[in-house]
C-alpha cells in the first residue's frame, strides 16, 4: 500500500467524521448571540420597513446638530451644515438610543438631526446625502423593539437551543489544544490521554472524535477541576486540572498555549512564579482574566494578585499563595466552563440600555451614566465564550481593538469559523497527513445545490458533447490508480489530488461527503461554485458522468433551434431561498474583499481620519490627489461607488436615454469610470446577470433565434453581474416579490440569464465592499466591453424556464455586427453619441475604432 494512498483515505476518513462537525461550528457562528450583528440586523429591518430598500446599515449615520435650517428639499423638511454634536451609525443607534430630553419631545428630532449616507466630516447635509427615515418614527421603533430584551432574549435562546452543541465545540477545541500541547513537549502523552478522557468516555488514542462521542460528557473524568480566581472580575483565566497521582494540567482557554503539564503542584507554581515575572507574561494572564477595560480598580487589583505570586520567597511559597484564590467548584470541566460563559453573556446584557432603565433617565430627568456598549461581540471585551471555542481574540488574525470593535459582519464571522475549523482539523490529526488541500476540504462549505441533489433518478449522459467538455487535463497525470475500496478506480496525484480517466480524458474529481459520490471538478479550483457532475464506475470499471432525468411533460416549446436541457444546479436557484441567498452572498463579500486587500487598496492607520476632495467627498490624499477608495481594517469606502449604488438608475439613465438627474453627470461619470479603473480586475469566479423584459433586459431575441452563438454583444452601460445565481433568478422572473420562502419564482419567454465562467472575461471589478446594497454580491462592468456569445440553451426545471446565454469577452468585435447586451438590438454608435452632452464620454468607453453599427 503506498503512503499517498494511506493518506488520502486517513484523510477521507477525518472528513467523514470532521464535516459533520463542521456542520456544528457553522450553526453556532450563525446562531451567537452577538450583540453587533443583532443590532445591525434589526437597523437593517428598520431601513426596510421606512426605505423599502435592503441596505447595509453602516451606510446610515444619525447625526445631531445645535440647530437646522427648513428646506423644501429635504425629505423631513430641514438641512444643516457643519459639524454635527453627536454622530452615530443606525446600529449604534439601536443599542444606544436617542438622547433623553427627545424622548418626550420626538417632534425636535427632525429639526435638529437627521439621517445620512456620509460621515460627520462632510460640510453639507441636505437632500443630496439624506436618508429617507423620519427620527420620530425611528425613536417609535426602538421603544416598541427595546433591543436590550432582545439581546437578552437571544442570549436564552441559545443556550435553550444550542447549549449541546457549544459544550461539544468546547471540546474539540481542548482536544486541539491538547493535540498542539502534546506536539510542542508542553504535556505528556498521559496527559493527552486524561485530557481526551475529560472530553467524552471512549475516545481512547487513536479513535476519531465523532459527533456522537463528544455528544456524551465524561462519566469518570480522570482530572478534577480546580479554578484559580484573582478578583471579582477574573472570568476564568486559569483552570488547573489535577490527576489522582498528583500530576497537574493547567487549562488557559485564552493563550496561544492553553495547556501544560506538570509532574506536581508545586512544578506548576514555579512555572506561574518564574513565568509572571516577565511583564509581558503577566500583562497577558491580566488581558486573559479581566473583561472590562474600563474597570481600572478591577484589573488593578487582578495585577496585584499575580504579582504576589511571581514576587514570592520561594516556590513552596507560590503554591500558599495560589491557594487563596483557589476555588474548587465541584463539577466537571465543561460544566465549569459553560457556567462562567452564561454569566458572562449575561453581564454584558445587562449593561444595554432598556426601556425601563430609559424610563427612570427620564423621569429623574437625566440621562444616567451607561457604559458605551457597541461595537464588538461584548461590549466589556473579547467574549470567553469565542475563546473556548478556539476562537480567541489572537487567532482571528484581528488585533485586539479590531477584534473588539470591529463592524464587519461577514469577515468576523468568517475569521472566527477558520479559528474554530483550525482546532477542529488539529483534533482530527489532519495537520500529519500534510495535503495543501485537507483544511480546504474540511472548511468547504457545500452549496445549496450539493446539499440538496437527489441523485436516485440521474441517468448516464448519452450526449456525443459532455458537459464538462474543457474541464479536462491537459497534461498527462501521473499516480497510482487505486482498485479497492472508496478509491477504486481513481487515480492519486502525489499532493492528494484525485482523478479519473472517463472517455480516455483524464479528470480532475473530489468527493462528496453530503452525497457519497465523487464529481468532476475545476483542476486548478476543487472547491468551486459550479454545477454537480457526479461520476459512477459502470460493471465494466468504466466511469460515467452522470445527468438528470427530463421531466416527464417533456421541455417546454422553443421558437428557435435551442438545446433544452435540465439542470440540478438551477432547480435549486430558482427558488426563493432567503436565508441561503444571504449566505451565497456573503461568501462572496469577504472573497471580494480578500481580492481587493491583495491588490492593495488604502489601508488608513489606525486613529487616522480620511480626507476631503474639492467637493467635499471622502477620499485619502495621495500627493495631493484623491484616492476614493480606501479602508479601514476590512471595511471597505468609495463614495463615488456608494452613490453610483444609492442611484445606479440615474448614472444609467444617461447612457440608455440621455436622461441627466443632475447637470454635472458627466463629470461624475467620468471621475467613477476612473475610481472603477484602479480596482483590480478579477475573473476567478464565475458571474450571472438576470434579464426580464419588465426591466428592458429579456431574452425574446435569444428564445426566437434572432441572437446566435457567435455573435457579438456590447455593454452600453454600466453593467452589473452578480456571484449569486439566487440574485440572478430574481432579476430573471417576473417579479412579483410575492412568492415565499422556498418557492419557485415566476418566469416567461423573456427571461433570459448571461453566465460568464471563470477565466473566461476580462474587467470586471467587485464593488460589492463599497456597495450600500452588498449582498447583491456584484462585479461591474465599465461600458465597451464586448461579448462573444458561446452558447444558448433553455434551462428549464418544475415550474420554471429561461434562456441560458453563456458569454466570454473579447478585446474586438472585428468586422461583426455588435448588438446591446441589454436590449439585444443593434447598437449604433451614432444615436449612442447624441445621448451624452459631452460626447467625449460615449468616445472614452467606445471609440470609433470599436466600430459597433454605425
Amino acid at each position: 500500500m503506498s503512503t499517498i494512498k494511506e493518506r488520502v483515505e486517513r484523510s477521507l476518513d477525518a472528513l467523514d467524521t470532521g464535516r459533520p462537525l463542521a456542520a456544528l461550528v457553522d450553526e453556532i457562528v450563525r446562531q451567537y448571540p452577538d450583540p453587533f450583528i443583532l443590532a445591525n440586523r434589526e437597523a437593517a429591518r428598520l431601513l426596510l420597513k421606512h426605505t423599502g430598500k435592503v441596505m447595509d446599515p453602516r451606510f446610515v449615520w444619525w447625526h445631531q446638530f445645535e440647530s437646522g435650517s427648513s428646506s423644501p428639499l429635504t425629505f423631513n423638511g430641514w438641512k444643516h451644515s457643519g459639524a454635527p454634536v453627536k454622530s452615530m451609525g443606525l446600529a449604534e443607534l439601536v443599542v444606544e438610543r436617542f438622547d433623553v430630553q427627545f424622548q418626550d419631545a420626538p417632534d425636535q428630532l427632525d429639526q435638529i438631526g437627521g439621517f445620512y449616507r456620509q460621515g460627520a466630516r462632510v460640510a453639507q447635509f441636505d437632500e443630496r446625502n439624506e436618508v429617507h427615515l423620519l427620527g420620530r418614527e425611528i425613536l417609535d421603533d426602538l421603544w416598541a423593539l427595546d433591543f436590550a430584551e432582545v439581546y437578552r432574549a437571544a442570549i436564552e435562546r441559545f443556550w435553550s437551543d444550542y447549549g449541546r452543541h457549544f459544550r461539544v465545540i468546547a471540546k474539540i477545541n481542548l482536544l486541539g489544544q491538547a493535540a498542539k500541547a502534546l506536539g510542542r513537549g508542553l504535556i505528556s502523552q498521559l496527559d493527552c490521554q486524561r485530557l481526551r478522557a475529560v472530553a467524552a468516555n471512549g475516545l481512547t488514542t487513536g479513535v476519531l472524535p465523532t459527533l456522537a462521542l463528544l455528544e456524551q460528557d465524561a462519566t469518570h473524568p480522570p482530572l478534577t477541576v480546580s479554578r484559580y480566581v484573582f478578583g471579582e472580575t477574573d472570568r476564568g483565566s486559569l483552570y488547573r486540572l489535577t490527576a489522582a497521582d498528583g500530576r497537574v494540567v493547567l487549562y488557559m482557554p485564552w493563550s496561544h498555549e492553553a495547556v501544560r503539564g506538570f509532574d506536581s503542584e508545586l512544578t506548576m507554581a514555579r512555572w506561574l512564579r518564574q513565568h509572571l515575572q516577565s511583564t509581558q507574561a503577566q500583562q497577558a494572564f491580566v488581558e486573559g482574566a479581566h473583561v472590562n477595560p474600563r474597570d481600572d480598580s478591577g484589573r488593578r487589583l487582578i495585577k496585584v494578585h499575580l504579582q504576589g505570586i511571581a514576587d514570592s520567597r520561594s516556590d513552596e511559597m507560590a503554591v500558599v499563595a495560589l491557594s487563596l484564590f483557589k476555588r474548587e467548584p465541584g463539577k466537571a470541566l465543561f460544566e465549569v466552563l459553560v457556567d462562567q460563559v452564561l454569566i458572562e453573556m449575561r453581564q454584558t446584557a445587562e449593561v444595554i440600555q432598556s426601556n425601563a432603565a430609559l424610563r427612570k433617565a427620564m423621569w429623574q430627568g437625566y440621562l444616567s451614566a451607561f457604559l458605551k456598549v457597541f461595537g464588538g461581540f461584548a461590549p466589556l471585551g473579547w467574549p470567553m465564550s469565542l475563546t473556548l471555542l478556539g476562537a480567541g481574540v489572537g487567532k482571528v488574525g484581528l488585533d485586539v481593538d479590531a477584534a473588539v470593535h470591529a463592524v464587519d459582519e461577514q469577515v468576523r464571522q468568517s475569521a472566527l469559523r477558520d479559528a474554530m475549523l483550525d482546532s477542529l482539523f488539529t483534533a482530527l490529526n489532519m495537520v500529519d497527513i500534510g495535503f495543501t488541500t485537507s483544511f480546504g476540504s474540511l472548511a468547504y462549505e457545500a452549496p445549496p445545490h450539493e446539499i440538496r441533489a437527489s441523485l436516485g433518478q440521474w441517468q448516464r449522459v448519452r450526449s456525443a458533447t459532455l458537459p464538462v467538455e474543457g474541464q479536462e487535463a491537459n497534461a498527462l497525470v501521473a499516480g497510482e490508480v487505486v482498485q479497492s475500496g472508496r478509491l477504486r478506480g481513481v487515480r492519486l496525484g502525489n499532493d492528494g489530488s484525485c482523478w479519473i480517466t472517463l472517455n480516455g480524458l483524464n479528470y480532475r474529481v473530489r468527493y462528496s461527503h453530503e452525497l457519497s459520490v465523487w464529481l468532476i471538478v475545476p483542476q486548478d479550483n476543487p472547491f468551486a461554485f459550479t454545477a454537480l457532475h457526479p461520476v459512477r464506475l459502470s460493471d465494466q470499471d468504466e466511469w460515467e458522468l452522470l445527468e438528470p432525468p427530463r421531466l416527464l411533460g417533456g421541455a417546454p416549446a422553443v421558437a428557435a433551434e435551442l438545446p433544452s436541457l435540465r439542470s440540478e444546479f438551477w432547480d435549486t436557484y430558482c427558488r426563493t431561498e432567503l436565508w441561503e441567498s444571504a449566505k451565497l452572498s456573503t461568501k462572496a463579500i469577504v472573497r471580494q474583499k480578500n481580492v481587493l486587500v491583495g491588490a492593495g487598496v488604502v489601508e488608513l492607520a489606525p486613529g487616522q481620519v480620511y480626507d476631503l476632495d474639492a467637493r467635499g467627498l471622502p477620499c485619502v490624499l495621495r500627493a495631493g490627489r484623491p484616492v476614493y477608495s480606501y479602508r479601514r481594517g476590512r471595511q471597505f469606502s468609495n463614495a463615488l461607488i456608494e452613490d453610483y449604488t444609492h442611484e445606479a438608475s440615474k448614472v444609467n439613465d444617461v447612457f440608455r436615454y440621455g436622461t441627466y438627474a443632475h447637470p454635472d453627470m458627466d463629470d461624475y461619470i467620468g471621475r467613477l469610470a476612473d475610481t472603477l479603473e484602479a480596482l483590480p480586475a478579477n475573473n476567478a469566479v464565475t458571474l450571472y446577470r438576470g434579464g426580464h423584459a419588465t426591466r428592458g433586459t429579456g431574452g425574446e431575441g435569444y428564445r426566437s433565434g434572432r441572437l446566435q452563438v457567435g455573435d457579438m454583444l456590447v455593454n452600453t452601460d454600466l453593467s452589473s453581474f452578480t456571484e449569486n445565481p439566487y440574485k440572478a433568478c430574481e432579476f430573471a422572473s417576473t417579479g412579483s416579490g410575492e412568492e415565499e420562502d422556498g418557492e419557485i419564482r415566476g418566469f416567461d419567454d423573456s427571461s433570459v440569464i448571461f453566465e460568464l465562467p471563470a477565466q473566461r472575461y476580462q474587467g470586471g471589478r467587485p464593488i460589492s465592499p463599497f456597495s450600500i446594497y452588498p449582498m447583491e454580491a456584484e462585479t461591474l462592468f465599465l461600458p465597451g466591453r464586448y461579448f462573444r456569445i458561446e452558447s444558448l440553451q433553455q434551462i428549464y426545471g418544475e415550474g420554471y424556464r429561461f434562456v441560458r446565454v453563456q458569454l466570454a469577452t473579447v478585446p474586438e468585435p472585428g468586422t461583426a455586427i455588435v448588438h446591446d447586451l441589454r436590449t439585444g438590438q443593434p447598437f449604433n454608435r451614432d444615436i449612442y453619441r447624441a445621448r451624452f452632452r459631452n460626447q467625449a464620454v460615449a468616445d472614452r468607453f467606445i471609440p470609433a475604432a470599436g466600430g459597433g453599427q454605425r
